[in-house]
């Protein structure tokens, strides 16, 4: 087997042309099914791009948003629940295709006027800050089931909460993301607010706690040079891991 680290297939929206829908149709090229791919994120079941043998990896966030801002233990957390970013109000385009499968739309519609909820359409270079200061950091899908956010979230200290149905997330045995992270079906964006506040209310600081440990900070950090445990040595262990099984399976063979 070649190995190949390529970044493949969950691509953006670019205008009106999927690359996902482009990289889905055109299938793995031939000179990549000897490959090991890395995958930014990836999704639960059958998909073109993870029929090949895969590791699934974060997308790159520098890693000085770990250290520009206050130790996340340290953050004086006023908001309760903050989304940033776009938020259709008539999310279908020309295409057919409805933006964020209209969970966006939703977010704006229920809890716009809603106190708690911290939701700004408008893009702000001053976002992480708002970010740090808060309880609850929505991750919604837009074109893609994942974005830099869900990465930034961590390294923040703020809870991800997770609405994108099916995703795949990188290095689960390290980071163990049920304890670190909500996952709230697309469907069930309604009831989010009874969400948040059940976890508010039981098992906030343990979840904290959880989340702040710097062990799963790290793991998602791509450090110049490489450090031990950082994303850079997740991969690398990923791999070998995978080359392992590969050898095994050939001397079986």
């Amino acid at each position: 087997m070649d190995l190949l680290a390529i970044l493949s297939c969950f691509a953006l929206r670019n205008g009106l042309i999927n690359q996902e829908d482009v990289a889905i149709a055109a299938g793995i090229p031939e000179f990549l099914k000897r490959s090991i791919l890395l995958q930014t994120f990836g999704v639960q079941g059958r998909h073109t791009c993870q029929e090949v043998d895969h590791v699934v990896i974060p997308p790159h966030v520098p890693p000085e948003v770990a250290r520009e801002l206050p130790e996340p233990e340290k953050a004086h957390r006023d908001i309760f629940a903050f989304f940033r970013g776009k938020m259709e109000v008539h999310p279908k385009n020309i295409t057919g295709h409805f933006y964020s499968r209209k969970v966006r739309t939703e977010l704006l519609q229920l809890y716009g006027r809603n106190r708690k909820f911290y939701l700004k359409r408008k893009q702000y270079d001053g976002y992480r800050l708002e970010m740090a200061r808060s309880l609850f950091c929505l991750c919604p899908l837009g074109w893609a089931p994942w974005s830099p956010r869900l990465v930034e979230s961590v390294l923040l200290g703020c809870i991800p909460v997770i609405i994108a149905d099916n995703i795949r997330l990188p290095f689960p045995d390290v980071l163990r993301w049920p304890d670190i992270s909500l996952q709230v079906a697309e469907r069930d964006v309604v009831s989010l607010e009874a969400v948040l506040d059940h976890v508010a209310a039981t098992n906030l600081t343990m979840m904290q706690r959880n989340l702040w440990d710097p062990v799963k900070r790290r793991a998602l950090v791509f450090n110049r040079p490489m450090e031990e445990g950082d994303a850079t040595w997740q991969v690398l262990k990923e791999l070998e891991g995978k080359l392992d099984g590969l050898r095994q399976q050939g001397r079986k063979s």
